[in-house]
This record gives structure tokens, sequence and C-alpha cells, in this order.
């Protein structure tokens, strides 16, 4: 078995809200073997090339609590090569996990290159981009590695002395104590600690801590903490990234299916015995004959300006989404069936001014369903099929209203 790293490793990885683990991208193409209805931890034990329970324990761990994590492991790969890398990732989408795994194997071999030299620990804190710092049992700093000031602006040397959680933002200072002063009493913080630390020109950077106990071996005793710093800013920026443009309708900016389903669910959990659920399924009149006569991008751009105008219609609370095509959904709590009719009508008249499209006047109108549920008596999937039959009633008439579903 050899550690190569010919070809650096790269992947974006997420895992769905059944816990199935899934690769979205990956460098080189086809080095690692995923296979399907596997959970990340599952798929940890299959790719490992060493014993990495005390890994797969801090990753079942964060992923029960839905906390951040950060674990280094080596991985046999398909191509032969067995790499060292950093698997991270963080919460996203409500039982959704996003992440990332970095090949640290270069890194790995460049510090083999010179373990034996007595400067080691001088090359390591001098040249690495990652912030390391050192602090005693009361939190504050010892030592700072140089890379400090080209990340945060402020000299080290200015910084060596004051509190750890001096330069931290305000609401994460009382977890980041508390990491901290666990790490201090002799424990171990498995997780990375995600904080936002001040920069000398007023901004904050988002950053992964990972904490250590530094031992004395002849007491036993803890005597600090080193501590090692990551700018996550643009981890976190591509994983907003990618769950915007998974729940986002990329015609309209509308949200999405996707986003629908996860919304609704929690309106009906969060429904009250004096609120009820709503769905408006909405489908347009005279958008295929829009499309057929003016063209596919006439098209689009009347479902833009549909969009708009629906959106301009929502009120605090509501939200309005595109299934596809010339279909829309609104789902509102509502306190009874009047409530949800008043939506209904002012969609309906919100399409009555015509829309210009390259300055041709075009006229639509729309059918509209409507399906109603309290607390506990229906599920997302039920009640857009009971809205979506509504609305076949509604346009079936062909007047251009609403139609509140009856079982």
């Amino acid at each position: 078995m050899s550690i190569a790293s010919q070809h650096n490793l790269s992947a974006i990885w997420s895992t769905g809200q059944s816990g199935d683990f899934a690769i979205l991208q990956l460098v080189p193409d086809g080095v690692l073997a995923v296979p399907a209805g596997l959970s990340l931890p599952e798929w940890i034990a299959t790719v490992h090339a060493g014993d990495c329970a005390q890994q797969l324990a801090a990753v079942v761990a964060a992923l029960a609590k839905r906390a951040p994590f950060d674990i280094e492991l080596p991985l046999r790969c398909l191509d032969g090569a067995v790499r060292q890398v950093r698997v991270s990732g963080m919460p996203a989408a409500p039982g959704t996990c996003q992440g990332f795994i970095t090949d640290l194997t270069a890194h790995y071999q460049a510090l083999a290159a010179v373990r034996h030299q007595a400067d080691e620990y001088r090359l390591l804190i001098e040249n690495t981009t990652d912030l390391i710092a050192h602090c005693d049992t009361d939190g504050n700093y010892l030592s700072i590695s140089p890379s400090y000031e080209s990340m945060m602006g402020w000299d080290p040397a200015r910084v060596v002395g004051q509190p750890v959680v001096e330069f931290l933002h305000p609401d994460d200072r009382p977890h980041s104590v508390q990491a901290l002063s666990h790490v201090l009493g002799g424990g171990v913080v498995p997780h990375v600690v995600e904080v936002r630390k001040r920069h000398r020109d007023g901004h904050y950077i988002a950053l992964g801590t990972k904490a250590s106990a530094i031992i004395e071996p002849a007491t036993g005793l803890c005597v600090g903490a080193v501590m090692v710093s990551r700018d996550i800013t643009r981890d976190q920026e591509m994983l907003r990234e990618y769950e915007e443009r998974a729940t986002r309708d990329a015609l309209t900016g509308l949200p999405n299916r996707a986003w629908l389903l996860q919304h609704v669910d929690r309106l009906l959990a969060d429904s009250t015995a004096d609120t009820i659920t709503a769905i408006l399924f909405m489908d347009l009149n005279g958008f295929k004959e829009v499309n057929d006569t003016m063209g596919h991008a006439a098209g689009d751009l009347l479902l833009q300006l549909v969009s708009a105008r629906l959106k301009h219609c929502m009120r605090s609370g509501d939200a309005v989404a595109r299934l596809g095509g010339d279909e829309f959904v609104v789902a509102a709590a509502c306190h009874d069936r009047a409530e949800a009719g008043a939506i209904a009508q002012r969609l309906i008249d919100a399409l009555q001014a015509p829309f210009q499209l390259d300055d041709t006047p075009v006229q639509v109108g729309a059918a509209i369903g409507i399906s109603l549920a309290s607390s506990g008596a229906a599920t997302t999937a039920s009640l857009l099929h009971d809205a979506d039959s509504a609305m076949y009633a509604s346009k079936a008439r062909g007047d251009g209203s609403f139609q509140i579903f009856t079982p």
C-alpha cells in the first residue's frame, strides 16, 4: 500500500434527508468508490485505509447533534493510492448535511520531509496559512502564528496577552468560552467550533477552530491549549450557493418544488388550533397560446413578469413557488376558508392588467384550486393533490376563478 498524491483529490458531498451519502463533484473523476444507499459513516467505513473508529464516532456524534465536524483519515482510492484527507461538514437544509473532502497528502509528505529537522515546529508555524495559537489556562494568548497578520490584519505581538474570545463576534462568545473551558479542563471537543473573528478593519471572518489541550507529561495536568483555525468563509459561501441553486427556480427566482415541500411540512407542523394551512394551486390561462404564437423566449419573459406580480401579492409569512411550466403554488397560514379565498382573489386580480411583451400587450388569467388542512389532518402530498384537483375543477368552468376542494 502506497501513499500517493500525484493527483490531488477534492470533492463536494452531501447527505439527503434519508441519510444517503452522495458526492456532487469529484476531482479526479472516478477516483473514489461511492456505492449507492450508504450513509456517510458507512461510506467512510468502506473506504478508509486504517483504524478510523475515533473519527467515525466523531462523525456520528456530529450528525446526530447537527453540528459541524472536521476529521482526518486515510482513504483507499480506486487508482491504487491511499490519500490522507480532511472530511469536513456542516448542517444545511433540515435533515441534510454538506461538506468537502480535501486532499492533505502533499501537506503530510512535506511534514515528513522535515520531521527530523530541529526547526520543524518553527517551519510549520511560520509557513502555515492557518492560524495556530497557544493560550494559557486562563484563556489568554501566549503565542500566535505570523499568518494572523495576513489573515486578520493584527500584528501577532499585539494580540499576545489578550483573551482568546476578545475579537470574537458577541454572539459566538458563549459557545466558544464553553468549548475552550471544556478543553482546558482536560476534555475533548471532537468537532470544529465555528466562530466569527473581527478583522482589524472591522469586518468579521468566519473561522473553523479545533482546540486541543496541552498536557504536562510529568504531572498530567493541562497547562494550556493549542488552537488551529482556518478561514471557512468561502466554504460557507459555496454551501449557501449550492443550497440556493438546489431550492430556487432558475427562470423566475422563486422557490422550487423541493423548497415548497419542506415549507409546507413546516407549516403543517407549526399549525395551531386557531390556524389552518392553505395551499393554492395556480395554473395560468392563455400561457400556451403565448408560447405557440410568440415563442418560448416570450413565454419565459411572461413567467418572470407573472412571478413578480405574484410575489407582490404575498403577505408576511406567505410563500409562492413555481412547480414548473405555468404552475405556481402559494402556501399560507390562514384562520378560515374566507381568508384563503381572499388570497386567491388577490392573485386573480393581480393578473388582470395586461403584460407587455416586446411592446405587445398580453392578457393571461388563472385557475386556482385551494386545499385546506388543520393541524395533523393532512400531509403535504395530500394537500397538493387536493389543490391540484380543485384547480382542474376551476379550469373546467373557464371563468378564471378559484375552487375550494371538497372531499
